[in-house]
């Protein structure tokens, strides 16, 4: 049961970054901040959901993933104006994802409950 609700707050997490990333105006709905903080951070957390959701795959398949989804989104913005495609959001995304893993993998080798539960 417990890896079933890994999984499905996965899904839910790519359904909300979907809904947000396609929406005309998401600042209507989340306010205006810093959209690349907003982006990096997003994946950050995205790392960290995936590595609980899909523990068995490689890193490697994880960053592949989040980054295509990420690739995905932003070319799906520009057919949805006022959106538009971004490189930097994709570069952002990416990093957040990188880095995301590093401390995903980090805190696997370095806490023994961690490695239990996504080990």
């Amino acid at each position: 049961m417990w890896r079933l609700l890994l999984v499905l707050q996965f899904y839910c997490l790519i359904a909300i970054y979907t809904y947000f990333g396609l929406t005309p105006h998401p600042e209507a709905i989340v306010g205006n901040f810093n959209d690349l903080l907003m982006h990096f951070v997003g994946y950050f957390v995205a790392a960290f959901s995936i590595s609980a959701a899909r523990p068995q795959w490689p890193w490697w398949q994880k960053a592949l993933f989040l980054i295509l989804y990420s690739i995905a989104i932003e070319i799906a913005q520009h057919f949805h104006p006022p959106r538009t495609f971004s490189l930097s959001d994709i570069v952002a995304n990416s990093a957040g994802v990188v880095l995301g893993l590093i401390v995903v993998n980090f805190l696997i080798v370095k806490i023994p409950f961690v490695k239990r539960f996504w080990g």
